[in-house]
C-alpha cells in the first residue's frame, strides 16, 4: 500500500519536482518564502486560491493537493511532461552543436 501524502507534503513534492526553490515559488505566488515554508511544514494551511496558484506554478491541478484519487496518474503525467521537455532541450542543444537530429 502506497503512503498517502498530506497537503503540506504534496506542496513540497510538487515544488521540488518543478525544480523550484521555496523562494522561487514564493516569488511566483507573490508571497514570502516563509509563507511557503509554513505551508510545507504544516504550520499554515493555504486557501483554495493559493492552492490553485501553487498548482499553476508547479504544473499540477488543484485536485492533486486535495484529492488522493488519481495522484499516481498525475505524477506519471507530470513526469512524462518533464521528460518531453528535457528531450526537446537536448534536441535543441544537439542541433546547436551541429548534430543532425
Amino acid at each position: 500500500m502506497k503512503k498517502r501524502l498530506n497537503i503540506s507534503q504534496k506542496i513540497r513534492y510538487a515544488r521540488t519536482e518543478a525544480g523550484l526553490s521555496q523562494k522561487d515559488l514564493a516569488s511566483k505566488l507573490q508571497l514570502s518564502d516563509k509563507a511557503v515554508s509554513s505551508y510545507e511544514v504544516g504550520r499554515a494551511q493555504p486557501g483554495i486560491e493559493v492552492l490553485r496558484d501553487i498548482g499553476q506554478a508547479t504544473g499540477r491541478p488543484v485536485t492533486y493537493f486535495i484529492d488522493d484519487e488519481g495522484a499516481e496518474e498525475i505524477d506519471f503525467t507530470v513526469k512524462i511532461r518533464n521528460i518531453e521537455k528535457e528531450l526537446a532541450e537536448l534536441k535543441t542543444a544537439l542541433k546547436e552543436k551541429g548534430y543532425r537530429v
